[in-house]
Protein backbone atom coordinates (compact mmCIF):
# COMPACT_ATOMS: atom_id res chain seq x y z
CA UNK A 1 0.00 0.00 0.00
CA UNK A 2 2.71 2.71 0.80
CA UNK A 3 4.39 1.67 -2.45
CA UNK A 4 1.38 2.40 -3.93
CA UNK A 5 0.89 5.46 -2.36
CA UNK A 6 4.12 6.32 -3.33
CA UNK A 7 3.51 6.26 -6.96
CA UNK A 8 0.78 7.94 -7.03
CA UNK A 9 2.47 10.73 -5.62
CA UNK A 10 5.85 10.51 -7.91
CA UNK A 11 3.07 10.82 -10.55
CA UNK A 12 1.14 13.80 -8.93
CA UNK A 13 4.54 15.52 -8.87
CA UNK A 14 5.48 14.96 -12.51
CA UNK A 15 2.11 15.91 -13.46
CA UNK A 16 2.27 19.33 -11.74
CA UNK A 17 6.20 19.86 -12.81
CA UNK A 18 4.81 19.02 -16.10
CA UNK A 19 1.90 21.28 -16.51
CA UNK A 20 3.75 24.09 -14.86
CA UNK A 21 6.41 24.18 -16.86
CA UNK A 22 4.44 24.60 -20.38
CA UNK A 23 2.12 26.88 -18.40
CA UNK A 24 2.14 30.70 -19.99
CA UNK A 25 0.79 33.50 -18.70
CA UNK A 26 -2.49 34.16 -20.36
CA UNK A 27 -4.13 37.76 -18.60
CA UNK A 28 -3.94 40.16 -16.08
CA UNK A 29 -6.62 43.02 -15.50
CA UNK A 30 -6.23 45.90 -13.07
CA UNK A 31 -7.52 49.69 -13.01
CA UNK A 32 -5.15 52.81 -11.98
CA UNK A 33 -5.15 55.96 -12.45
CA UNK A 34 -4.05 58.51 -14.59
CA UNK A 35 -3.58 62.34 -13.29
CA UNK A 36 -2.26 64.58 -15.90
CA UNK A 37 -2.80 68.75 -16.21
CA UNK A 38 -3.72 70.22 -19.40
CA UNK A 39 -1.72 73.85 -18.39
CA UNK A 40 -0.88 76.73 -20.69
CA UNK A 41 2.15 76.95 -22.33
CA UNK A 42 4.02 78.49 -20.66
CA UNK A 43 3.92 76.05 -17.56
CA UNK A 44 4.01 73.33 -19.15
CA UNK A 45 7.32 70.68 -18.88
CA UNK A 46 7.96 71.77 -21.88
CA UNK A 47 7.78 75.30 -21.47
CA UNK A 48 6.98 77.73 -24.67
CA UNK A 49 7.25 81.43 -22.83
CA UNK A 50 6.50 84.62 -24.84
CA UNK A 51 9.48 86.64 -24.46
CA UNK A 52 8.63 90.05 -26.25
CA UNK A 53 4.95 91.70 -26.09
CA UNK A 54 4.39 90.14 -29.75
CA UNK A 55 4.10 86.69 -28.21
CA UNK A 56 1.68 86.01 -25.54
CA UNK A 57 -0.67 82.93 -24.25
CA UNK A 58 -4.12 82.80 -25.21
CA UNK A 59 -7.46 81.80 -23.69
CA UNK A 60 -6.96 78.87 -24.73
CA UNK A 61 -3.18 78.44 -23.57
CA UNK A 62 -1.43 78.03 -26.41
CA UNK A 63 1.43 80.69 -27.70
CA UNK A 64 0.42 83.48 -30.45
CA UNK A 65 3.01 85.72 -32.42
CA UNK A 66 0.91 88.39 -33.38
CA UNK A 67 2.35 91.73 -34.73
CA UNK A 68 -0.95 93.62 -35.07
CA UNK A 69 -3.90 95.11 -33.33
CA UNK A 70 -5.41 91.69 -32.67
CA UNK A 71 -2.58 91.23 -30.41
CA UNK A 72 -4.01 91.66 -26.16
CA UNK A 73 -0.90 93.29 -25.80
CA UNK A 74 -1.51 95.84 -28.36
CA UNK A 75 -4.15 97.72 -26.61
CA UNK A 76 -2.30 97.53 -23.14
CA UNK A 77 0.42 99.58 -24.73
CA UNK A 78 -1.73 101.74 -26.40
CA UNK A 79 -4.07 102.28 -23.03
CA UNK A 80 -1.05 103.28 -21.57
CA UNK A 81 -0.13 105.78 -24.37
CA UNK A 82 2.71 103.77 -25.60
CA UNK A 83 3.62 104.76 -29.16
CA UNK A 84 3.09 101.09 -31.02
CA UNK A 85 2.52 100.07 -35.16
CA UNK A 86 0.24 97.84 -35.97
CA UNK A 87 2.30 95.68 -38.40
CA UNK A 88 5.15 95.59 -40.86
CA UNK A 89 5.97 97.24 -43.43
CA UNK A 90 5.90 96.60 -47.64
CA UNK A 91 9.58 95.59 -48.80
CA UNK A 92 11.10 95.49 -45.47
CA UNK A 93 13.25 92.98 -43.00
CA UNK A 94 12.55 92.64 -39.65
CA UNK A 95 14.63 90.51 -36.94
CA UNK A 96 12.79 90.15 -33.77
CA UNK A 97 15.68 88.90 -31.38
CA UNK A 98 14.33 86.32 -28.29
CA UNK A 99 10.57 86.27 -29.39
CA UNK A 100 9.47 83.28 -27.48
CA UNK A 101 11.67 81.20 -25.49
CA UNK A 102 11.58 77.07 -25.35
CA UNK A 103 12.38 75.65 -21.61
CA UNK A 104 12.97 71.86 -20.29
CA UNK A 105 11.77 71.47 -16.80
CA UNK A 106 11.11 67.76 -16.92
CA UNK A 107 11.57 65.94 -13.95
CA UNK A 108 14.14 63.37 -15.31
CA UNK A 109 16.88 65.90 -16.11
CA UNK A 110 17.67 65.16 -19.49
CA UNK A 111 18.64 67.49 -22.60
CA UNK A 112 15.96 67.32 -25.29
CA UNK A 113 15.98 67.47 -28.77
CA UNK A 114 13.31 69.99 -30.03
CA UNK A 115 12.41 70.23 -34.05
CA UNK A 116 10.83 73.21 -34.41
CA UNK A 117 9.03 73.59 -37.96
CA UNK A 118 7.25 76.38 -39.34
CA UNK A 119 4.64 76.04 -42.14
CA UNK A 120 3.01 78.76 -43.68
CA UNK A 121 4.14 82.47 -45.61
CA UNK A 122 7.39 82.04 -46.75
CA UNK A 123 8.57 85.35 -46.06
CA UNK A 124 8.64 83.97 -42.13
CA UNK A 125 11.74 82.22 -40.78
CA UNK A 126 13.02 81.49 -37.48
CA UNK A 127 16.28 81.27 -35.66
CA UNK A 128 18.14 80.23 -32.54
CA UNK A 129 19.69 82.87 -30.26
CA UNK A 130 21.11 86.33 -30.95
CA UNK A 131 21.27 87.62 -34.85
CA UNK A 132 24.23 87.94 -36.48
CA UNK A 133 25.32 88.67 -40.28
CA UNK A 134 26.06 84.65 -39.82
CA UNK A 135 23.00 83.52 -38.11
CA UNK A 136 20.63 81.88 -40.64
CA UNK A 137 17.28 81.81 -39.71
CA UNK A 138 15.03 78.90 -41.81
CA UNK A 139 11.26 77.35 -41.63
CA UNK A 140 12.69 74.18 -39.48
CA UNK A 141 15.74 73.26 -37.45
CA UNK A 142 17.05 71.13 -34.39
CA UNK A 143 17.71 72.54 -30.89
CA UNK A 144 18.89 70.77 -28.07
CA UNK A 145 17.59 71.73 -24.82
CA UNK A 146 19.33 71.34 -21.28
CA UNK A 147 17.87 70.96 -17.84
CA UNK A 148 16.41 73.99 -17.09
CA UNK A 149 17.50 76.10 -19.52
CA UNK A 150 15.28 77.86 -21.38
CA UNK A 151 16.23 78.37 -25.62
CA UNK A 152 15.31 81.79 -27.07
CA UNK A 153 13.88 81.83 -30.26
CA UNK A 154 13.91 84.55 -32.90
CA UNK A 155 11.77 85.41 -35.86
CA UNK A 156 12.74 86.98 -38.90
CA UNK A 157 10.40 88.79 -41.36
CA UNK A 158 11.03 89.84 -45.10
CA UNK A 159 8.18 91.36 -46.48
CA UNK A 160 9.68 91.79 -50.47
CA UNK A 161 7.28 92.19 -52.49
CA UNK A 162 4.26 92.57 -50.05
CA UNK A 163 1.98 95.09 -50.29
CA UNK A 164 0.25 97.10 -47.44
CA UNK A 165 -2.56 95.10 -46.22
CA UNK A 166 -1.69 91.55 -46.69
CA UNK A 167 -1.28 89.93 -43.80
CA UNK A 168 1.22 86.72 -43.31
CA UNK A 169 0.58 83.85 -41.28
CA UNK A 170 1.56 80.15 -40.37
CA UNK A 171 1.79 77.39 -37.27
CA UNK A 172 4.52 76.46 -35.84
CA UNK A 173 5.50 73.04 -34.75
CA UNK A 174 7.22 71.89 -32.21
CA UNK A 175 8.47 67.82 -31.97
CA UNK A 176 10.69 67.02 -28.77
CA UNK A 177 12.68 63.24 -28.80
CA UNK A 178 14.62 62.62 -25.36
CA UNK A 179 18.57 63.38 -25.74
CA UNK A 180 21.23 66.19 -27.50
CA UNK A 181 20.47 66.48 -31.24
CA UNK A 182 22.49 65.24 -33.86
CA UNK A 183 25.20 67.50 -35.41
CA UNK A 184 23.86 67.67 -39.01
CA UNK A 185 27.33 66.67 -41.70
Amino acid sequence: MKKILGIFMLIAGIVIAVTASNATFAYFEADREVHIAIVPDDNELIDLVPLQPYAYINDNGMLVIDLGTTNENYWKLVEKNIAVGEGVSPDSVYVFEHMFGISNHLWEQVPICMNVTYSGSGAIKFFVGEYTNETVAAHEFLVTIYPGETVPIGMLIDSEGLDAGEALSGTLNFDAELGECEEEE
